[in-house]
């Protein structure tokens, strides 16, 4: 007989290990920020247990967000894994199933990244808007060749170092952020094995940056003042001796685009990870008038009822305006219609008549905010 519950202290160990066993990994030294027994991880796990051994597991890590002015609550499932001599038992449907059923009128939405077709079955899209730029020596060379780098390092952040306290406010300026725990604030910038550093500028801290350890890439890159953005990466590929690097990006990280754009080599943009909205309204809401807030959107007017909940939005002079009815016209969207419309560039392709502005919308996870 299967049994599926929540985890039980005495049992880290083993659901770590299960972790670890099948993806071939040491979930302690990828996620600090949440795999230590002093950080209670037992309370985010959901295990099945058969036989009194422990056969799958899933966790779900609570996230507070806020959007401007908005908050939102969500989390973050991962650490999804079931024995592979249990595989295809259904494990995986049933906490999946179970951890769904919770989050329905607690969350706003939920996070994970994974194979699509896996997860559409449980309601999670892939969307959201990533940028990443490619800069490369060349780039140095030529664009930034009478650009100054002097007075400008790149100090390894150590876990009792002063300065993460400058780098927990500068995550609270963002538009838009996941909220850190100050008292986790070094694992979380070393979790999928990063080496925070803090911009030194003649003698201050500037700013920050995240680079991977096992490339020359930055998956956070905060400066109080962008306008000294390439100083800063030409200080970067002196320092580092690099040839080539990839910044990834929210859009509406604006300051810092309209700084990349003028010499980095390349760009790209990518869906950010897989979402499973329930509360569509609080979610459209927060992150359409961020997006008008960064990049004003065309007037107009739409109304839907998405997975049974009617929600009409206005964008006007007055910035955007949402109220939970819906005209008797309004589109009929299932779940996955309503996300792919909001979360993706596929809205364009289809016959719903919503400014091609709109969406899709500007949803966006460092990478240490992952799980």
């Amino acid at each position: 007989m299967t049994l599926y519950r929540d985890a039980k202290k005495e049992e880290y160990n083993e659901f770590v290990d299960l972790a670890n066993y099948v993806f071939r990994l040491d979930f302690e030294q990828l996620l600090p920020k949440a795999f230590k027994p002093e950080y209670e991880t037992e309370k985010i796990t959901k295990v099945a247990e058969n036989d009194g051994k422990l056969i799958a597991a899933v966790c779900v890590l609570p996230q507070t967000v806020k959007v401007g002015e908005y908050t939102l609550n969500s989390n973050y499932l991962g650490a999804v894994c079931v024995h592979p001599r249990h595989r295809s038992e259904g494990h995986m449907k049933a906490l999946m199933n179970l951890y769904i059923d919770e989050m329905k009128g607690k969350y706003d939405l939920s996070v994970l990244g994974g194979r699509r077709q896996r997860y559409e079955y449980f309601g999670y899209t892939y969307g959201g808007v990533q940028w990443e730029y490619t800069i490369n020596i060349h780039n140095i060379r030529h664009a930034l060749k009478d650009i100054s780098a002097q007075g400008i390092v790149f100090e390894v952040l150590s876990k009792d170092d002063e300065r993460l306290e400058d780098v927990f406010l500068m995550n609270e300026k963002r538009k838009a952020y996941v909220c850190r725990d100050k008292d986790r604030m070094y694992d979380i910038l070393t979790s999928y094995n990063h080496t925070p550093y803090a911009v030194v500028i003649d003698g201050k801290i500037g700013g920050y940056i995240l680079k991977s350890n096992s490339s020359n890439d930055v998956s956070e890159f905060v400066l109080d003042d962008y306008s000294g953005t390439k100083s800063v990466i030409k200080a970067y590929f002196e320092q580092f001796d690099v040839q080539k690097a990839d910044i990834a990006l929210p859009e509406y990280e604006t300051q810092l685009h309209s700084q990349l754009v003028s010499f980095a080599e390349c760009y790209r943009t990518i869906p950010c990870c897989m979402f499973n909205i329930f509360n569509f309204a609080k979610v459209i809401k927060a992150f359409l008038t961020l997006k008008n807030n960064t990049q004003p959107l065309s007037y107009g007017r739409f109304s839907a009822v998405m997975d049974g909940q009617p929600v009409t939005v206005t964008v006007d002079e007055n910035g955007v305006n949402l109220a939970e009815t819906a005209y008797k016209d309004a589109v009929v969207l299932d779940k996955l219609q309503a996300q792919n419309l909001l979360l993706t560039p596929y809205s364009r392709f289809n016959n719903i008549d919503v400014p091609n502005d709109w969406f899709p919308l500007p949803l966006f996870w460092y990478y240490v905010d992952c799980f």
